[in-house]
């Protein structure tokens, strides 16, 4: 299983799409994927979509092991997040606050097609800012933690960024993530979280839980890959933004019409033009070709524009687990700069960057005295 980035003839890329095309691999084939879903976090998404088809008796008892055994870690991530969704419900109790989910929970609570089988690291809520002092103490006092400690982490988050520091129960050590809106405040991107609260949906049989609309729940996860430039676990946020494409277009009559109309309105074109051309291009994601050509309005100008068509790919899709990717680590630098220089103004990102850079190199000194 021979990976060549960038291609449409990309065996992963193929997987992805055709799931059940998995059983016609040879094993050594199988082996190889299996290895990179797993470190992609798409090992039980692959247990799922084979078990829709008739293939599943007719791969390997090994192979079915490691589908099964993926299948059994994502059962309990879904059941710790719908449980730590519980607590943190019970822990707002009294305070009139609702909850609204983000991301892998929100995916989770509305049912998603595409959440079975997903990983979750964390718990991703939305509350209006003027709350979050109060959901703050709350959390506290039911036995979350602040996991940044030192002044400066707590100064970052609570001036320039768009979340709380993240909190971790001392007991169950899942974290929870408390925003106010989607990107960064100091960010070049600023869109009205107060759009976002107008458009909520509640959630069916939980009282006071919400997510996003359909159409914003796809902004935020554009956002999230796209303009944050979280490649870590990208190729999950891939096939995460290709399951909500194809879920909503059959799910909600508007979604096409409204999609380009909401992110310029939220000031998320940009996003959306690198989402929209991904998606067509490595997932083959059924795009309407008039909302393709509108959303080129909002690309980036020549020589960007061709540059980041050939930087997402790379830094996107793995590498071979067994060969070290120097065209993916080359193309990971620029764009995880420019997801810091849309983040932070010039001054301030400069500022920034040099505090983390120093704190780096404390440590290395003091080690170095040491011995």
């Amino acid at each position: 299983m021979t990976l060549t980035h960038g291609t449409l003839s990309t065996p992963l890329l193929t997987l992805l799409r055709q799931p059940d095309s998995f059983p016609n691999l040879t094993l050594p084939e199988q082996d190889l994927a299996l290895r990179l879903l797993r470190r992609a976090g798409l090992l039980a998404w692959l247990f799922y979509r084979l078990q829709e088809g008739d293939s599943w008796q007719t791969l390997h008892p090994k192979v079915r092991d490691h589908l099964e055994g993926a299948r059994v870690v994502a059962v309990e991530d879904e059941r710790m997040l719908r449980w730590e969704v519980n607590r943190i419900r019970r822990a707002l109790l009294g305070t009139g606050i609702p909850v609204t989910l983000l991301k892998g929970a929100a995916y989770c609570h509305a049912g998603l097609p595409m959440a079975r089988g997903r990983l979750v690291a964390d718990v991703d809520l939305l509350f209006v800012r003027d709350d979050l002092d109060q959901v703050e103490q709350a959390l506290t006092e039911h036995g979350w933690k602040q996991v940044k400690l030192n002044s400066y982490d707590q100064n970052y988050y609570r001036q320039w960024m768009h979340e709380l520091p993240p909190m971790r129960h001392w007991e169950r050590l899942t974290e929870v993530d408390l925003h106010h809106t989607i990107l960064p405040i100091t960010g070049r991107l600023k869109p009205n979280p107060a759009l976002l609260w107008q458009d909520r949906v509640p959630v069916v049989g939980e009282s006071g839980v919400w997510t996003l609309s359909a159409v914003d729940m796809t902004l935020h996860a554009m956002v999230h890959l796209f303009h944050d430039a979280d490649f870590d676990r990208g190729l999950r946020d891939l096939v995460d933004l290709d399951g909500l494409f194809r879920h909503f277009a059959k799910t909600e009559p508007t979604f096409w019409a409204s999609l380009t109309p909401r992110a310029r309105q939220l000031g998320l074109g940009r996003p959306l033009f690198h989402a929209l051309t991904h998606l067509n291009s490595l997932m083959q994601t059924p795009i309407p070709q008039a909302v393709l050509i509108d959303s080129q309005k909002d690309g980036p100008i020549w020589p960007l524009r061709p540059l980041m068509g050939l930087l997402i790919p790379l830094a996107i899709l793995p590498g071979h687990p067994e060969r070290a990717n120097l065209l993916r680590i080359l193309a990971w630098w620029p764009l995880y700069l420019r997801s810091h220089w849309l983040k932070m103004p010039p001054t301030l990102l400069f500022s920034h960057l040099t505090h983390k850079l120093s704190r780096r190199w404390r440590p290395t000194v003091q080690n170095r005295r040491l011995v």
